[in-house]
């Protein structure tokens, strides 16, 4: 508990800061732990609550804040770490709120869909230097010795296994009551690499499969490939208004 009190929320729990400067600190903290001695390792197993929050919360709200804050949309944040419904609180101003092209205040939940295994990946990684994927990875019965064995996908056998895990995560957040004016973000880890391509294959089957959406908007986004692709609930986005000569 010692390491973890050497690092701290404080200066961003509770607060309300400029979208960027949200991210800045964020950013901070992120290198302030992977510059320690052991900062590689506590980023794989995360079992202290810090290390935890930080990647699996606070660095896919970062990356949301920084896909919306815009010129004509100006960003403010409040984050809390409490037991409160949503992890924080958005403001925007400037000509795209006052136009209703972008929503004056929202709510954000963050989620994260992935392999029930995966943790199981990272923790080889972190043991004896690598892992093979998900697919092929188990406990030993008897021992509890953590096997991994290379695993073959077939053709669109990635992209499916994602949009299951989306569809799995949205199922289980639209089962929960949450305000109207809430958008969840869903934190993609795929179970390999995962291309352009294979990416587009997934959303579109997560569109398809028409899931029940009860947030203003799930952004969804993955972090090794920088994807992200955004779906809308009930509310569709706000026409742009028509130019006036």
């Amino acid at each position: 508990m010692a390491k973890e009190s050497q690092v701290d929320f404080s200066t961003i729990d509770g607060r309300t800061l400029d979208g960027l400067d949200f991210c800045r600190k964020v950013y901070d903290l992120f290198d302030l732990i992977s510059r320690k001695p052991d900062g590689k390792s506590r980023m794989r197993l995360r079992r202290l609550r810090t290390d935890k929050r930080l990647v699996e919360e606070l660095l896919p709200l970062a990356r949301y804040i920084q896909a919306r804050y815009q010129a004509g949309r100006r960003v403010k944040i409040r984050w809390s770490s409490g037991s409160q419904q949503y992890d924080a609180v958005l403001w925007s101003s400037g000509s795209l709120v006052e136009q209703g092209c972008a929503p004056r205040r929202v709510l954000i939940e963050v989620t994260t869909s992935v392999h029930p295994k995966e943790y199981l990946t990272r923790q080889l990684l972190h043991e004896r230097g690598g892992s093979f994927g998900v697919k092929g990875i188990c406990r030993e019965e008897g021992t509890g010795v953590i096997v991994s064995k290379p695993y073959v996908f077939s053709g669109g056998e990635n992209a499916k296994d994602l949009a299951e895990q989306v569809l799995e995560r949205l199922n289980a957040k639209a089962s929960k009551a949450y305000p109207a004016a809430t958008v969840l973000i869903v934190n993609c880890i795929p179970n390999c690499l995962m291309f352009e391509d294979e990416w587009k294959d997934a959303i579109d089957q997560v569109t398809l499969a028409m899931p029940a959406i009860p947030f203003r908007e799930v952004f969804l986004m993955e972090s090794l490939m920088s994807h992200t692709s955004t779906l809308y609930g009930d509310r569709k986005p706000s026409p742009k208004p028509r130019a006036r000569f």
